[in-house]
């Protein structure tokens, strides 16, 4: 936490945030400004990043695209299994596009950030990829921040688990992945849209997950959707 911050309060009571921790990879100035924002949320911010204290799964703040922080070690946060939020210069499709690239999770532009960040932090940390959800919406750029999330994360699937999905889940999840809904997956697959639900459900089951976004992104995080 940064020195002279109050530290966030939190008891896991009932209606009380629990506290999470997100390591902000960015300047003291801009660390500053955001860091009252995330501590009235619970957001416990961690500045100076250190990627050999980031723990697995935890969100990583950093900036992304035309004013990059080069020393910043997007490698060596992929190997870590940390979970990259990417500050952009705007919501564009080429922002986008360079947080996928990037590897990220989310990508929240510099004008929205002191109002949208700690939600967002929330969001990654229980397993939601925000980006993956923007890309499902977003036709003029869905191909493009797929194909780039693909690329990123699979740099980072020597040690993942085997995969525990037949060929078929398979198939459907990678729809998934690409906003086909469930009717429309039927349609493709001659299947009624019920059958469907039923292999997601078990998709759902197999993977300790709740929906159909947490199963994509835990796929194509680990992997698991690549066409070989």
């Amino acid at each position: 936490m940064l020195p002279g911050m109050p530290a966030p309060i939190g008891t896991g009571g009932e209606g009380v945030r629990s506290i999470i921790r997100a390591h902000l990879a960015l300047d003291a100035e801009r660390t500053w400004g955001l860091s009252a924002h995330l501590l009235a949320w619970s957001v416990d911010p961690i500045w100076p990043v250190v990627p050999e204290e980031i723990g697995h799964d935890e969100p990583v703040v950093a900036r992304v695209g035309s004013q990059s922080d080069p020393e910043i070690p997007f490698d060596i946060l992929q190997t870590s299994g940390a979970r990259l939020i990417a500050i952009v210069p705007d919501d564009s499709d080429e922002s986008l596009v360079s947080a996928a690239a990037a590897g990220a999770w989310a990508a929240v532009s510099e004008e929205d950030a002191h109002v949208r960040l700690a939600d967002v932090v929330r969001n990654v940390s229980e397993g939601r990829c925000p980006l993956l959800e923007i890309a499902s919406q977003r036709t003029s750029a869905a191909f493009a921040i797929l194909a780039m999330l693909r690329e990123a994360w699979s740099r980072n699937t020597a040690s993942s688990p085997p995969s525990p999905l037949n060929e078929r889940e398979v198939k459907m999840l990678r729809m998934v992945s690409e906003g086909v809904t469930n009717r429309e997956i039927a349609g493709r697959l001659t299947l009624s849209e019920q059958t469907v639900k039923n292999y997601l459900s078990m998709v759902f089951e197999k993977m300790g997950t709740r929906s159909r976004a947490q199963a994509a992104t835990m796929a194509l995080e680990y992997g698991w959707l690549r066409e070989d």
